[in-house]
């Protein structure tokens, strides 16, 4: 793993013609990083900065029978948010909770 702690200074912040902020970071940084435009980006907000983590997707086989999908749709769309956000809340729970136990 790597630890890349630089000061970049400051990056203007654009926007699009719909409103959205961006900005762009120095295609020398990102060669580094091994990051590429589109990636998708999680800010943590530090402070006194941001500390930017890209996102790594795994995919994740669930199976279920009609009855289990039905039951957890049902409760995804209860706490008004999609499946795959139902699914992903309770994979995080699960990682939370083994994280919390304690170790022999």
């Amino acid at each position: 793993m790597y630890n890349i702690i630089m000061n970049i200074g400051e990056l203007p912040v654009k926007e699009t013609d719909d409103g959205e902020l961006f900005f762009e970071l120095p295609d020398d940084l990102l060669n580094q990083l091994g990051w590429k435009e589109g990636d998708d980006l999680k800010f943590v907000d530090k402070g006194d900065g941001f500390l930017i983590k890209k996102i790594k997707y795994d995919n994740v086989e669930l199976e279920f029978d009609d009855g289990e999908l039905l039951k957890y749709m049902l409760l995804a769309h209860e706490m008004n948010i999609t499946f795959n956000e139902f699914v992903e809340q309770a994979l995080k729970n699960v990682l939370n909770e083994t994280d919390n136990l304690p170790s022999n």
